[in-house]
């Protein structure tokens, strides 16, 4: 009995030790070198003791001995007895190898552990006011090259995603080099780390209380779980309740890209219901609805999705709210900002950017009285669509609504791929007027977008015969837009470069968020009228006066329209040979602007 006990508590304590070494193998080694080394000056000690008489004590020996002689070699020199030196020399000569050995291999095996954690994204990483992106999907890399833009040059953005890091930079420097912008990437501090967004510890070790923005991308899988809500939904349900108990100090603005619409709501009653959610600022944002308005708008006019990257990029003027002024006030007084809405007591301005949004100075010059034409907004449109995916109703709702705003007539179909021969054979026959647009199938993997609308481009190309036709293509991939441009294609919409600029825009003016709700939503008022909505018009069909006309200065030209139209458009800008100009810089410099006539105007509809 007393047998069978003491077996079992070796056998207990052995499982002990396994477990602490198993734990912390790095201390167990530290323990077990010096327990070996203490038993080597242990015997060298009692060896020393019977062979040297100068020693008196085995303290003595211990001490004045062989602990000497490991830890000041040069004590060795001043021995007499040649046994004593061996017995020394053997002691310094094992003591290098196991201490000082040990010592090294496991300060280098520390540091080359060190070196691979910061190589692979592990570890705490110390941040303070950081933009931090959750997942990863091919929107990425563009979010992350417009914030080159951004006037601070302390901008640090942190990805935490289950990607491999080095595929990541790779595609985000891929991204960065297209803008030719002169900022680097180590100048704006882009850190990726690999990890599962969903962990706690992985949150904290990217110290995600002390961010100033959260952007939580969509994985972009598409299989449905339940009814409406795909499993890149449920995902991002999922990350926004792993944020619920942390203790945000900036109070970060969480920006949320969902697909379908109703995942909207649920993500609203989330933040009601869920008690740790009550004090974050959730925004979820169906980005298809917007995708498939502004796709809707450029088949109308194929210059709008110009003006609409323009607003969302960094890049030159963007859109800012300023408090407590009003709409005349700021047209009046301000230098740098050209007002757009009036939304509760923000007003939206168009400025270089936020630092120089309130600037003011004195303009004397007055506007010019116009002679203006009624901007009439009607086309009759034949649209064939090939291709399916989420932005496709948002699309032919669009199409509906601009029909009872407009009384236009839109006459858009859906063609299954199998009937694409079919239609390229009756327009050719009919030689009428139409256009066609590619949409890109989002069910492919990254490194298979846009297969379907380049394989449909190819054949449509090679058939197509009537000039008459315009082709537009929708991308999710921004690397494949070199690639189609070969194409006779009379526009592309990078779906996913607008979608990644308008991110980072709500991320980082979160204010600004009523404004592109109101901009990008197609609805009539009570008047059926479309407020704050962008049109271009051709110079000449909606001004009435002698070509060129010459303004001595940009605020002329914005208050020249402005009062000329009954205060009912504000100018934004012009396209000039196919290329758009944004009205920005000091408004009130004396400089001489004009308009010609086939000029496109840009304006917004107050």
């Amino acid at each position: 009995m007393i047998k069978m006990k003491v077996k079992e508590r070796i056998a207990k304590a052995k499982s002990t030790i396994s477990i602490r070494i198993y734990k912390r193998p790095l201390i167990y080694i530290i323990v077990l070198m010096i327990l070996i080394n203490l038993l080597i000056l242990t015997v060298a000690a009692f060896i020393a003791l019977v062979i040297d008489s100068s020693y008196t004590s085995f303290i003595d020996a211990f001490a004045n001995g062989s602990v000497k002689w490991m830890l000041s070699p040069n004590a060795i020199l001043t021995i007499e007895n040649p046994q004593t030196l061996a017995l020394a020399v053997g002691v310094l000569i094992t003591g290098l190898i196991l201490f000082s050995g040990t010592i090294i291999a496991l300060t280098t095996n520390a540091i080359k552990d060190y070196v691979q954690k910061k190589n692979s994204g592990s570890g705490k990483i110390n941040l303070d006011y950081h933009i931090v992106i959750l997942n990863w999907n091919s929107k990425v890399p563009e979010l992350v090259s417009d914030l080159l833009f951004v006037e601070s040059s302390d901008v640090t953005v942190i990805i935490l995603a289950d990607i491999d890091k080095d595929y990541a930079e790779k595609q985000i420097i891929n991204a960065i080099e297209k803008t030719n912008h002169s900022k680097s990437i180590k100048r704006i501090n882009v850190l990726v780390k690999t990890g599962d967004p969903l962990l706690r510890t992985n949150l904290e070790d990217i110290s995600i209380e002390n961010a100033k923005a959260i952007l939580i991308m969509n994985p972009d899988q598409h299989e449905s779980v339940i009814k409406d809500m795909t499993k890149s939904d449920l995902f991002v349900i999922k990350n926004i309740l792993s944020l619920g108990p942390i203790e945000f100090i900036n109070k970060p603005p969480i920006v949320v890209e969902i697909k379908h619409i109703k995942t909207k709501e649920k993500i609203l009653t989330l933040g009601k219901v869920v008690k740790t959610l009550h004090e974050h600022d959730i925004m979820p944002i169906c980005f298809d609805r917007r995708l498939g308005q502004i796709i809707a708008q450029t088949l109308i006019e194929n210059h709008i999705e110009d003006v609409y990257l323009s607003l969302f990029s960094f890049k030159g003027s963007e859109v800012y709210a300023i408090s407590n002024v009003t709409f005349d006030e700021c047209l009046k007084e301000h230098s740098h900002a050209i007002p757009l809405a009036k939304i509760n007591n923000q007003l939206f301005v168009l400025s270089p950017n936020n630092g120089i949004k309130n600037k003011k100075s004195v303009h004397t010059v007055k506007p010019l009285k116009l002679k203006t034409s009624k901007l009439t907004e009607k086309a009759n449109l034949s649209i064939y669509i090939i291709g399916k995916n989420n932005k496709l109703q948002f699309i032919l709702d669009s199409f509906k609504q601009y029909e009872k705003i407009h009384g236009s007539r839109f006459n858009a179909t859906w063609i299954d791929e199998n009937e694409i021969e079919q239609l390229v054979n009756t327009l050719n026959q009919s030689n009428e007027k139409a256009t066609i647009l590619l949409l890109s199938n989002e069910d492919q993997t990254e490194d298979s977008l846009d297969a379907n609308v380049i394989h449909n481009l190819i054949f449509i190309e090679g058939k197509l015969v009537n000039k008459n036709t315009h082709i537009i293509v929708e991308l999710l991939n921004p690397k494949n837009d070199v690639i189609v441009k070969g194409f006779s294609i009379n526009n592309t919409i990078i779906s996913n470069k607008i979608i990644s600029l308008l991110l980072s825009k709500l991320a980082l003016f979160k204010e600004t968020a009523p404004f592109y709700e109101e901009l990008l939503t197609i609805a009539p008022n009570e008047n059926n009228q479309d407020d704050q909505s962008i049109t271009i018009h051709q110079a000449n069909s909606c001004l009435k006066d002698d070509f060129p006309i010459v303004f001595e200065s940009k605020k002329q030209l914005i208050e020249s329209i402005y009062q000329s139209f009954d205060k009912s458009y504000m100018i934004i800008g012009y396209l000039r040979d196919e290329e758009l100009i944004i009205i920005e810089g000091d408004l009130h410099n004396k400089e001489t602007i004009e308009i010609r006539e086939d000029d496109l105007l840009v304006m917004i509809k107050l």
